[in-house]
């Protein structure tokens, strides 16, 4: 990699190791290319560089770039929190294709930098983490792949369990959710899910980028060879282009890719010390770039059994497992922030793809997400399984098939979607309000004495600190003394860290796809963790089973 000058006061990306001045995302990426990993040249604008200094970064950022942007420059967020253990951020923070020219450059990183604040900070709140104001900016090169997309890996599995999502192109469809991809997993490996894709996003040359809709322009495959392509329309830098008729039944990936993929993302789990590893990728025809590497703050969903058809209402990809129930409310991100919290309550929210506008909304509890496009990988299933709501993707035509107010069962674990009847939601096991003695309540604070419904068991939902732990011994002391009382514990969503300090008698559980959950040792572990409504029915159940090969603490 190369360095800036001396004088500069950029940090060579090689040398970009602090999260603090050069953020999580550049930090995890110079480890990799230490390590060896193919990781693609690149310069940080660090967290200490004031606004008023950015006119004067661009010369040198301008200089480093000479000779080696044919594509143009891509500015991307590096914040010192971003891709964390707990809270990935994902989707959250820009990223901005620019030429590599001052104007459109210093716009970019002006961009970037102020995407800090707003939907991340309401989500940090939500998640209970720490979110600092400085942002970061790595500035790299585009890339001009024809195909790209996201790896995940889970090596606390044995043998380990991967996701592969490819688009032709970027990935930016793919991740943020408005494209589907082609999408393989394992092991043992499976018959790939077709790419859903008919447009492709690519940086633009200058002369591309003057193109008008229906000119024609060049691309090339994965062996070098030119296709003609039609423009469907320019802007930010990239150029959209119809696909290729020839490219209408051509997979984005060969097996073999696939497993070279698998070996290069094994190899950067390892040099990270990460169990699990959600990786974004490209394949130029100068070979495979590792473009962003973070921890895969919650477990990839299992694989359906359910064959495709196979059953009435709408079908899509289980991207988040669990079951909720509850009034179809369409989610549209540009009327999101006018949108009362308290109907999202309970409710299945139906959008294109989550992003940055709606996070906000996650903590006030919808029952599950239907979102018409991405796969279990998007940003969309990633702030879903780190809230822990049921979601289903790729429903194609859920926004518009399915009218609001709709009142649906989603299976998350199936990738299924159905009407419920008032009269069939009594009896649908997911929203069975009249037998709570398999199911722990999820609560946002303890009630002041024992509710007698039956349930099994009460949860508080927190972050947990030192003083909540503490405080476990002391739920219920005086109606505790009443023989049947139920239990009680904690669940703190997202968390893939053991919990310290745990008082006398009680475990700490891990979760897959929700959390840790804080039990006591001498008390069964309930069959579900169950949300319920102001009627007493239960707007969303998710099974409590223990990660394979981990045993409860």
């Amino acid at each position: 990699m190369t360095t800036p000058p001396a004088a500069c006061p950029l940090i060579a990306l090689a040398d970009a190791d602090d999260p603090a001045s050069c953020g999580g995302k550049a930090a995890a990426l110079a480890r990799l290319h230490h390590a060896g990993l193919p990781v693609p040249d690149g310069v940080v604008v660090p967290t200490s560089t004031s606004t008023g200094d950015l006119p004067g970064v661009l010369a040198a950022i301008l200089s480093w770039a000479a000779g080696r942007a044919p594509y143009g420059l891509i500015a991307r967020s590096s914040a010192p929190h971003e891709d964390g253990t707990l809270a990935s951020f994902a989707g959250l923070y820009t990223s901005v294709f620019t030429p590599a020219e001052p104007a459109p450059l210093l716009a970019a990183l002006h961009r970037v930098r102020t995407s800090a604040a707003g939907a991340a900070a309401a989500y940090a709140r939500a998640r209970g983490v720490a979110c600092s104001p400085a942002m970061a900016v790595l500035v790299q090169p585009a890339l001009r792949p024809y195909a790209s997309g996201v790896l995940a890996i889970e090596r606390d599995d044995d043998p380990a369990r991967w996701r592969v999502e490819a688009v032709h192109g970027l990935a930016e469809p793919l991740v943020s959710g408005r494209q589907t991809g082609e999408i393989h997993t394992g092991p043992p490996p499976a018959p790939p899910r077709p790419c859903g894709q008919s447009v492709i996003a690519l940086p633009g040359t200058a002369a591309e980028l003057r193109l008008p809709p229906g000119e024609w322009t060049t691309l090339h495959d994965a062996d070098g060879a030119l296709h003609r392509a039609k423009v469907h329309l320019s802007g930010d830098g990239l150029v959209h282009l119809h696909r290729p008729a020839a490219w209408a039944d051509r997979p984005v990936l060969t097996a073999e890719q696939v497993h070279a993929l698998i070996t290069v993302g094994s190899r950067a789990a390892a040099a990270l010390g990460w169990d699990r590893i959600d990786v974004e990728w490209a394949l130029t025809r100068g070979g495979l770039h590792l473009v962003q590497a973070r921890p895969l703050t919650a477990p990839l969903p299992p694989a359906s059994g359910r064959a495709p058809g196979a059953g009435a209402g709408w079908e899509g990809i289980a991207a988040v497992p669990g079951t909720g129930i509850g009034p179809a409310l369409h989610l549209e991100p540009a009327a999101a922030h006018a949108l009362d919290p308290q109907a999202v309550t309970g409710a299945v929210l139906i959008c294109q793809a989550l992003g940055p506008q709606t996070v906000h909304l996650l903590h006030h509890r919808p029952s599950a997400i239907v979102a018409a496009t991405g796969g279990p990988l998007s940003h969309t299933a990633i702030l879903a399984r780190e809230f822990g709501i049921p979601c289903v993707t790729a429903v194609t035509d859920a926004l518009a098939t399915i009218g609001p107010g709709t009142r649906l069962l989603v299976d998350g674990t199936a990738g299924t979607v159905t009407t419920v009847t008032p009269a069939a939601s009594g009896t649908t096991p997911a929203a069975d309000s009249t037998d709570l003695r398999d199911s722990a309540v999820l609560v946002a604070s303890p009630p002041a004495t024992p509710p007698g419904d039956g349930r099994a068991a009460t949860l508080l939902l927190c972050e947990p600190t030192a003083a909540d732990v503490a405080r476990l011994p002391a739920w219920f002391t005086e109606p505790a003394a009443a023989p049947g009382a139920a239990p009680a514990g904690l669940l703190r969503l997202g968390s893939d860290t053991p919990l310290p300090g745990l008082p006398e008698g009680y475990r700490d559980i891990p979760l897959p796809g929700m959390g840790r959950l804080v039990w006591p040792r001498d008390a069964p572990l309930p069959a579900r963790v169950v949300v319920l409504g102001p009627d007493g029915t239960v707007l969303l159940g998710r099974a409590t089973d223990p990660h394979p090969g981990e045993a409860p603490r």
